[in-house]
């Protein structure tokens, strides 16, 4: 009978725990001792300093006695099927799926606790009898911005947590119980599984940076996406579980779905075994996952999310999205998070200013790392929902978030990218770009008019790009108005594209060689290449991360050369302004489907929901 081990996580810590089963391990117990610097089995028997509760004490003691735990119910050889673990407990089954030995995940676990403990003051509360949806309707109908759903555990019982005084505001609580739930206070002092948990999952990534994990062995259900972990490159899993929530009743109905129906907890206590008979009783119906269920497309049709550049920026982008979608919101708000950690302003203020609506966003000391984090929040938000891309496509500064989405690249290493280009770049803002609506063939045919700007790129037959200093580039708007061609400044001071950016490359190329390139895992459509790359490859590791912002734009050869049979394709246009589906409609007929998540002038919410609708179904 196939069986599943499922681990707790912090809740189920009693003075106690593990209790004959130091004395089984006594090298393993040495080690840890030894990695902490206290006696784990005195802790956790007999808590002299009434510290166990503590988070930094908390999950080092829970992790050993969760591992010793397995290690002593597998010694007769029987081993689990597929592991999970709620929260902390999800490094016990990583551990057992060879993730790591136990030496590296106990300074894992030290770690993450340590940061935890560290985090602003913030609350968690039980909300029992109502449903995930009831429970976010009533969220987004109150006044509170900073509390989400941390645990969604079974049917009728999730966890909210966020900032201290909005958790427990009075408002709040009459909110639910008028609604017919309990709330219940927990006795925690951090938001854990929350936006409040952003800027510790930084620290975290930067640290868990410095390790390496090995590929799994043993099938692992992730706490962040109810689905299984890749057998590689998943160290953002454990990073994002920290700020989002734990999906454990997807979790286990998935695994239900899938046939299994022996489930073992792991560990002390019987939380996991009471939330896993609920929930065998009353699991979620395949009809009730849209939300985190991937979209399957018609066979043969293809997911390529599409990223945009510099000049698709404006103040507000997403503002709908931000207000309304958690998921969104939670991207962001990490974005942001790490943009101020690393020395730059905040993203969120920046963008959205109520006081600059309307005004020209031209500074790219925070364009880039907006339009890098605006990608990637997007993308986040489509994956909340299900909605994975089969391949990506970058144009301009949207290679970066392409080769992000596909695994080349980590977001924290892509963020420093930008910001130091950014400041780079800043120094060149002497110059600027036209979009010319007509053939591209009139650059050539018209040196009298172009001989002082460079063609910088090609999206379409009757779409071309070219950048320059900013006093030629007013010189030719006014020749081409005069023989009436459109031509359409984009809010950007710098020559993206052209030799102006020169004389930054040697600082420029210093700055992409601290960015590790691995190989892609999904299909990455270069714009600047005209092809499918792997910017982890030798032959373009070295210069691929400059090439992007001085190479021209091919946009035009690339959606021929990528993609001979554009039915098999449908595109999801990720830019902020929708550029991409304007190019399809404009320059490539009816055989090019796609749809954009948001656009400068229409309804977020509206056009993210027309886009699911238009995605292809079976």
């Amino acid at each position: 009978m196939r069986s599943v081990y499922v681990f707790p996580g912090q809740g189920s810590q009693h003075k106690g725990m593990g209790e004959g089963l130091f004395e089984k391990f006594p090298e393993l117990v040495a080690r840890a001792d030894a990695c902490l610097g206290y006696s784990l089995k005195e802790l956790c028997l007999r808590d002299p300093d009434k510290v166990l509760a503590r988070t930094e004490y908390t999950q080092p003691a829970l992790y050993v006695v969760n591992v010793l735990t397995y290690l002593d119910r597998t010694s007769g050889g029987e081993l689990p099927d597929v592991v999970a673990g709620h929260s902390l407990g999800e490094y016990s089954a990583l551990f057992v799926a060879g993730a790591f030995d136990f030496l590296t995940g106990l300074q894992l676990v030290r770690k993450r606790g340590e940061l935890m403990s560290r985090a602003p003051k913030g609350a968690m509360a039980a909300v029992v009898r109502l449903d995930q949806r009831r429970v976010d309707e009533i969220l987004k109908g109150s006044p509170f911005r900073n509390v989400d759903i941390a645990n969604i555990n079974s049917r009728e019982q999730c966890i909210v947590s966020g900032e201290y005084d909005e958790v427990f505001a009075p408002e709040l609580r009459t909110a639910f119980t008028d609604a017919g739930a309990a709330f219940i206070p927990l006795n925690v002092s951090a938001a854990f599984h929350s936006r409040c948990m952003t800027e510790v999952e930084e620290e975290f990534a930067r640290y868990l940076a410095g390790f390496e994990l090995h590929a799994l062995t043993i099938p692992v259900v992730a706490n962040w996406t109810a689905r299984l972990y890749p057998e590689q490159g998943y160290a953002e899993y454990l990073t994002r579980q920290i700020s989002s929530p734990v999906k454990w009743y997807e979790s286990i109905s998935w695994l239900i779905g899938q046939g299994y129906r022996t489930f073992h907890e792991i560990g002390p206590g019987r939380v996991l075994a009471k939330l896993t008979d609920q929930i065998l009783k009353d699991p979620l119906p395949p009809a009730e996952e849209p939300p985190t269920t991937v979209v399957s497309a018609r066979p043969r049709t293809e997911l390529v999310f599409m990223y945009g550049g510099q000049g698709t920026q404006y103040h507000q982008m997403g503002r709908g999205l931000y207000d309304t979608h958690p998921a969104f919101r939670r991207a962001l708000d990490r974005c942001s998070a790490a943009h101020r950690a690393a020395g730059g302003a905040s993203l969120v203020d920046a963008i959205y200013d109520d006081a600059r609506k309307g005004r020209e966003y031209d500074s790219v000391l925070t364009t880039h790392a907006a339009l890098y984090s605006i990608g990637y929040s997007l993308t986040e938000a489509l994956r909340e929902e299900g909605v994975l891309p089969g391949a990506v496509l970058g144009h301009s500064l949207g290679e970066y978030v392409a080769a992000t989405v596909a695994g080349s690249m980590d977001f924290e290493d892509g963020l420093r990218l930008v910001m130091r280009q950014a400041r780079l770049l800043a120094e060149r803002s002497d110059g600027g770009m036209l979009s010319i609506l007509t053939a591209p063939s009139l650059f050539a045919d018209r040196p009298d008019l172009f001989g002082a700007v460079t063609l910088a790129g090609v999206n379409y037959e009757g779409n071309f790009l070219v950048s320059g200093a900013a006093d030629r580039l007013v010189e030719l708007q006014a020749g081409l108005d005069r023989e009436g061609v459109i031509a359409v400044p984009l809010p950007v001071r710098q020559a993206f594209h052209s030799s102006h950016l020169d004389a930054i490359r040697p600082d420029v190329m210093d700055a992409a060689r601290t960015v590790p390139l691995r190989s892609a895992r999904l299909p990455l459509h270069s714009a600047t290449h005209a092809a499918t790359v792997d910017p982890g490859a030798p032959e373009h590791r070295e210069r691929y991360l400059w090439d992007v912002i001085r190479g021209s734009i091919r946009f035009d050869e690339l959606m021929v050369s990528a993609f001979p049979e554009p039915e098999r394709h449908f595109f999801v246009d990720l830019s902020a302004s929708g550029s991409f589906a304007n190019f399809l409609k404009h320059g490539y007929g009816p055989s090019h489907r796609g749809a954009p998540a948001i656009n400068r002038f229409g309804n977020d919410t509206a056009s993210l929901r027309r886009l699911r609708e238009a995605l292809p179904q079976e």
